[in-house]
């Protein structure tokens, strides 16, 4: 019998049980019970919306209101869903960490300035600690990133809530982006 650690030759070396049928890219995780799974190293996807001659209205929002205009998936999404509704939803099957992107620009026209805050949340739950600020001049477009983790399961979705503070004014988003980068673990 040879030991593992007297593999030298190009002949001796050996892959993982189950390489042979894995999918190309996927790297090996172990279960913890002597087994193993292939999964992509990191889950990632996005979705995005652009339209700076109509931008996506939001009604003033004095609440924290979904970001939801109709967006496009980035097409690179790997255990993720890349939704058309504003949403990134989780596919995978173990739990993960996932850093949230939301990125967006803004502006406001009531003609004075108005807070304007973003939150990520997680199936429908605001997060805790995600949420900030920027004040909205009137008629200036502001970027606004925010950016956070969060721990996710199979079916979690995330996405991003948006608040008027000020007393009246509609929010108008000329571009979003929703994107999603996941460690294992």
């Amino acid at each position: 019998m040879v030991q593992h650690v007297s593999l030298s030759a190009a002949g001796d070396i050996h892959v993982c049980k189950g390489a042979d049928t894995a999918t190309a890219g996927k790297v090996v995780v172990a279960n913890g019970a002597g087994g193993q799974s292939f999964l992509t190293s990191n889950a990632h996807g996005g979705c995005y919306f652009v339209n700076y001659a109509t931008p996506y209205t939001l009604v003033y929002p004095s609440s924290y209101t979904k970001l939801n205009p109709v967006t496009t998936a980035v097409g690179i999404g790997f255990d993720f869903t890349e939704g058309l509704n504003a949403r990134l939803t989780y596919t995978g099957t173990i739990p993960c960490k996932a850093r949230i992107f939301a990125n967006l620009s803004l502006d406001q026209s009531v003609g004075a300035n108005r807070d304007i805050g973003i939150i990520i949340a997680v199936n429908g739950n605001a997060v805790a600690g995600s949420e900030i600020f920027t004040t909205a001049p009137s008629g200036l477009k502001q970027l606004v990133s925010s950016f956070y983790d969060v721990s996710l399961t199979a079916n979690d979705y995330v996405e991003a809530f948006v608040i008027n503070l000020g007393g009246s004014g509609d929010i108008k988003v000329y571009s979003y982006v929703l994107s999603a980068l996941a460690t294992r673990g």
